[in-house]
C-alpha cells in the first residue's frame, strides 16, 4: 500500500521551474537591464502605454479564464501536481497551455507599457526555458498518463 502512495506522490510533471516565477524573473533583469543600459521602445505616452496594458488585460483575462476552468474541472493549476483528467473544453480548445499564454501577454504589455525594450527582448528566451523545462515535461507526464486521448488533444490543439 505505501508503494502506491509514493507512486500516486510521484505522478506529475518533472517541472524544472514554476512558471510564474520564470516570468517573473524575467521581467525583474529586464528592468535591471533596463537600468544598467536603457533600450527604450521609442514609442510615447498613450501609444506606449495603452496597447501595453491591452496586453496585460488580454493576458489577465486568459489565465482568469483558464483558472477558472480549471477550479470547475477540479484542476489544480500547480504544475507538480497530478492531473485527474484531461482537460480539452473552455480555453483549452483554443491553447494547450492557456495560461502561459497569459503569462506571455503579461509580460510583453509590461515590456510595452514601461518602454522597456528589455523585457520584451528576454520573452523569446524566457519561452525557450518554458518549453524546456516545464511545457516538456509536462506533456510527457500527460502523454504518460493519458496516452492516446492527450496525443489525440496535442494533434488538434496547438501550444
Amino acid at each position: 500500500m505505501e508503494n502506491s502512495q509514493t507512486d500516486a506522490a510521484q505522478d506529475h510533471a518533472d517541472v524544472r521551474v514554476l512558471p510564474p516565477l520564470l516570468f517573473l524573473g524575467s521581467i525583474a533583469l529586464g528592468v535591471l537591464l533596463q537600468w544598467f543600459v536603457a533600450l527604450p521602445l521609442g514609442l510615447r505616452g498613450a501609444a506606449r502605454v495603452a496597447p501595453g496594458l491591452a496586453l496585460v488585460a488580454l493576458g489577465a483575462a486568459a489565465m482568469a479564464w483558464t483558472l477558472a476552468w480549471m477550479r470547475r474541472t477540479q484542476q489544480d493549476p500547480h504544475p507538480r501536481t497530478p492531473s485527474p483528467e484531461l482537460i480539452v473544453g473552455g480555453p483549452f480548445r483554443l491553447s494547450r497551455n492557456p495560461i502561459y499564454v497569459g503569462m506571455a501577454l503579461i509580460q510583453a504589455g509590461i515590456g510595452i507599457a514601461l518602454g522597456y525594450g528589455w523585457i520584451l527582448l528576454l520573452l523569446p528566451p524566457t519561452l525557450w526555458w518554458l518549453r524546456r523545462g516545464v511545457i516538456e515535461p509536462e506533456e510527457a507526464y500527460l502523454e504518460r498518463r493519458f496516452g492516446g486521448a492527450y496525443a489525440a488533444y496535442r494533434q488538434s490543439v496547438r501550444r
